[in-house]
């Protein structure tokens, strides 16, 4: 297994996706999905070693992979589904995201869910950075989310952190 959708074919990532329910993901592998799992992971490496770092390849990439799901495979699992319950309550809760007191959006603006699609097969690896990050670089996981443009990154660092601690102590 060299390459990052290689990876993503393997028997080693497909047994967690089968043991997340496999009915919750979306198949369809698309080049874009694969090119983000690439920059997100990119991102986590210029957090912790700086911009002038030799950029990690395909290979390296995955032996990351692989190496946190020999290492923590239970708790991934764990994490993607405490993750998914607090996204839906989240969303339910927030389906427009947070505003400051005065900026809220009229009843006009706000959205109205038409339909709840699958999840991306991705997705998993994009937890197992984030994972990572909450589990063993909690310093960096702030700019992690400004550098993948999440809006207010601070605040939502601090709450996965809370969370994080509240799912794992």
């Amino acid at each position: 297994m060299e390459t990052i959708k290689e990876f993503l074919d393997s028997d080693i990532y497909l047994d967690i996706i089968k043991e997340l329910c496999v009915d919750n993901f979306n198949q369809d592998l698309q080049s874009v999905e694969i090119e983000e799992v690439k920059n997100r992971l990119k991102q986590r490496q210029f957090l912790l070693e700086g911009f002038n770092c030799k950029v990690l390849s395909d290979k390296e990439m995955v032996q990351f992979y692989k190496q946190m799901i020999e290492e923590y495979r239970k708790d991934i699992i764990i994490w993607n589904k405490k993750f998914w319950q607090y996204s839906d309550v989240t969303i339910e809760a927030y389906p427009d995201g947070e505003f400051p007191i005065g900026e809220e959006i009229s009843e006009d603006d706000k959205s109205t869910t038409i339909e709840i699609g699958k999840y991306s097969i991705t997705s998993v690896g994009l937890y197992i950075i984030e994972f990572d990050l909450l589990k063993n670089h909690q310093e960096i996981l702030a700019d992690y989310y400004k550098r993948i443009g999440i809006p207010r990154a601070v605040k939502y660092a601090k709450d996965m952190i809370a969370f994080y601690k509240g799912v794992f102590s």
